[in-house]
């Protein structure tokens, strides 16, 4: 695996919007905020492009993407916000100039799909964290904020988390995959689908039907998925949904049934994903994860 150079005062970050639309104001806004922070920016030339829901039309949206992984001169680049689209670009992307001027690429939620893309094909480590969407309901102190950057410039953070009265005991180490949970099931049996063998995998998710969430889970465990892993890290699942007649199990009910037959540690309530607090994760590197009844660790 690839860890791209950190970033330093001066370097210039690129962003993109593979997936949703986004508005200028946010953009702009997005922008000074790094400038602030001591960077310089370019923004795609079709980051504010509208096609129906999407930023651009497949081909806009692929061509800002491949500019910026080919440029020299773009030391990192933040994906504008997640939505939907990014499924729909990747085969059209060639990585080859980019595994020669690896760069460090933020985003989460629809760019599951193209950390997919990082580690499945290319072979490098990319970051799990906060976009450009959500920076006007950051300040700059944010706990996740000040990890991203922290990321960025070269130091890995340690993570300590309270107790979650479903949480499974235990230690493992392994390299950490994963994202939003939804993109993982959209990918299954594709060649981005990845190797689940003594890794440990995070999932989010937005917005799902517990029943649903309960249909994917079981997909990971009929394919042994879940058997292969070494440990398990579960984030946000916000605004989730149920049916008039309920499902009848919380979002860690299912997931730990799904998990019940393995032995490797699972962790509860990890502050990543779509709630306001969304601490970094750094894809492809080897982590630790230690999780005990007063508290639980995970250290990269």
């Amino acid at each position: 695996m690839i860890f791209p150079k950190s970033l330093e005062k001066g370097s210039t970050i690129g962003i993109v919007a593979p997936a949703g639309k986004i508005d200028a104001e946010t953009i702009h806004f997005a922008e000074k905020f790094l400038h602030k922070r001591g960077y310089k920016v370019v923004i795609g030339d079709n980051v504010c492009n509208t096609f129906h829901q999407y930023a651009g039309n497949d081909q806009h949206r692929a061509a800002d993407l491949q500019h910026m992984l080919n440029s020299k001169d773009i030391d990192a680049i933040f994906c504008a916000r997640g939505g939907y689209g990014t499924i729909r670009i990747i085969d059209q992307i060639d990585f080859t100039h980019y595994l020669e001027y690896p760069k460090w690429i933020v985003g989460y939620s629809d760019i599951t799909v193209l950390h997919a893309a990082l580690q499945n094909k290319v072979g490098i480590a990319s970051i799990h964290g906060p976009m450009p969407k959500n920076f006007p309901d950051k300040a700059e102190e944010d706990e996740d904020m000040e990890h991203l950057f922290s990321i960025l410039h070269g130091e890995l953070p340690k993570y300590k988390t309270k107790p979650h009265p479903l949480n499974r005991c235990g230690e493992a180490e392994g390299i950490l995959i994963g994202g939003n949970l939804s993109l993982i099931y959209a990918l299954r049996a594709t060649d981005l689908d990845p190797n689940p063998h003594g890794k440990i995998l995070f999932i989010e998710d937005v917005g799902e039907y517990l029943y649903h969430l309960d249909r994917m889970m079981q997909n990971l465990k009929l394919s042994g998925f879940l058997k292969e892993l070494s440990g398990i890290v579960v984030g946000d699942f916000t605004e989730m949904k149920d049916n008039d007649d309920p499902y009848g199990q919380t979002v860690a009910e299912i997931i730990k049934e799904a998990v019940s037959e393995y032995d490797y540690p699972v962790l509860f309530g990890f502050a990543a994903g779509h709630g306001h607090l969304n601490l970094p994760l750094v894809f492809g590197k080897r982590v630790s994860l230690k999780v005990e009844n007063c508290s639980a660790q995970l250290n990269f």
